[in-house]
């Protein structure tokens, strides 16, 4: 192995090497949450550490490739399928039809926010997902319809389940509707 073969491994791993540290780092601090889980419960420690812990081993695999892989500074992958795509839209095609999208992208955004203390996460998550796709310009509809109830269901399981987050319920009649989904899990 040459020398600049070696100080371009050394190179490439480094981020990963100070990715590292920094997840040892957090990980100190995630040790230092004082709060007890409640029995049957995961405690407010246990999303903290699995963030940093995979981030932790996602650098050591990458620290490992980069050392070892002689073709460390070619990427693979998704890059070869970015080459081979079509030619993106010049800059006045995407700004003519982006900004309008984006701006109601952000519309979205904010109606959801302010909705949700009033309908409730479940309604609120739901009719955002179904709009937010019809914005996108997809037009199928049995799959945007499915899709939103699929992705409602699936978040509203997942925060209240594994996470177990207290979802807005919004007001009444509203309430209804959260209280009756929570009775299904």
């Amino acid at each position: 192995m040459t020398t600049h073969s070696l100080s371009s491994r050394v190179s490439a791993a480094l981020p990963y090497a100070v990715l590292i540290i920094v997840s040892a780092a957090l990980w100190h601090f995630a040790n230092r949450i004082d709060v007890a889980a409640r029995p049957g419960q995961l405690g407010p420690d246990f999303w903290p550490k699995l963030a940093i812990g995979l981030m932790a081993i996602v650098s050591m695999v990458e620290l490992v490739r980069a050392v070892i892989s002689p073709n460390h500074s070619e990427a693979h992958g998704i890059t070869d399928q970015l080459e081979a795509a079509e030619p993106l839209p010049d800059a006045e095609e995407l700004n003519d039809r982006s900004i309008p999208l984006l701006l109601g992208g952000m519309g979205l955004c904010v109606a959801y926010a302010l909705l949700l203390g009033v309908i409730g996460f479940p309604l609120s998550t739901f009719c955002f997902l179904v709009a937010f796709i019809y914005l996108g310009r997809f037009r199928r509809h049995g799959t945007i319809w499915a899709a939103a109830l699929i992705g409602t269901v699936v978040l509203s399981f997942l925060f209240l389940k594994v996470v177990y987050v207290s979802l807005p319920r919004g007001i009444a009649p509203f309430d209804a509707v959260t209280d009756f989904i929570v009775g299904l899990y």
